[in-house]
């Protein structure tokens, strides 16, 4: 079990507003310059300014002032996204700057793909039973799934059926160019604190449900300067991420 709880979602996030974020961000703004243009929307369906608080504190530690481990990441993202802003696009760079900011949602993400790849239908409480038994048996970390999930449900990577809280796997994003896998990449290996992974396990790892990989070759990497791609063996690749700094994943558990 892990002994404390990471940085966590405490609020839903819509994926209107984390596309708004990017694009402001691409623009160049500060978040002093930014969060005037993104409290309006926030707030026309939030009326709690405690929620306010929260969803915008999201939204700034995502796309204007991530960790120090994802600074690289989301300089990366910004010029992936100037260079194409399609609805896939941002789909992708939002998946891979939300799960790196956030790992605990990398966890639930990855939760959630293991349980695709055994059934058709997802239910709550098991997504929410196996994270308490990595985190805690305690109603925190129930909430906090909560939140997660129900933001997976608005950016449509999951779908409820008419059943409450059973969900069935949703759109995926398809990557357009081998420099957006290559950036995924880098980023499944931050949310989840690898430093080396085997290209067989990163490619299909289950954080990337969301994602339209299809075959890949280990080339694929070679246009991500902090990604190497060495042959430990006969018959297995590795992927190591340059060692670079590593930010504090750890918050009060409330």
């Amino acid at each position: 079990m892990r002994a404390k709880v990471e940085i966590v979602f405490r609020r839903k996030v819509r994926a209107i507003w984390l596309d708004h974020g990017m694009a402001l961000a691409a623009q160049g703004l500060s978040w002093k310059g930014a969060k005037p243009a993104l409290v309006e929307p926030v707030a026309a369906e939030n009326p709690g300014a405690e929620t306010i608080r929260k969803v915008l504190e999201h939204l700034r530690r995502i796309w204007f002032e991530p960790p120090d481990s994802c600074t690289a990441l989301r300089s990366a993202a910004l010029t992936l996204f100037r260079a194409n802003d399609s609805p896939a696009t941002r789909a992708l760079l939002n998946w891979g700057m939300v799960i790196a900011a956030y790992p605990f949602v990398g966890s639930v993400g990855e939760t959630i793909g293991r349980l695709i790849r055994l059934q058709k239908e997802i239910h709550r409480e098991d997504v929410q039973r196996r994270l308490r038994e990595q985190y805690g048996d305690r109603d925190f970390v129930s909430r906090i799934t909560r939140y997660t999930v129900s933001s997976f449900l608005d950016w449509g990577i999951i779908a409820e059926t008419s059943q409450k809280g059973v969900y069935i796997a949703g759109q995926q994003a398809r990557p357009v160019g081998t420099e957006l896998v290559a950036w995924l990449a880098e980023a499944v290996l931050i949310s989840r604190d690898k430093t080396q992974m085997p290209f067989s396990q990163l490619c299909n790892h289950p954080a990337l449900f969301p994602i339209a990989l299809g075959a890949l070759n280990p080339s694929v990497l070679q246009s991500n300067a902090h990604l190497r791609v060495e042959r430990q063996s006969l018959n297995q690749e590795y992927v190591s991420l340059d060692a670079g700094p590593r930010s504090d994943l750890n918050l009060p558990t409330r």
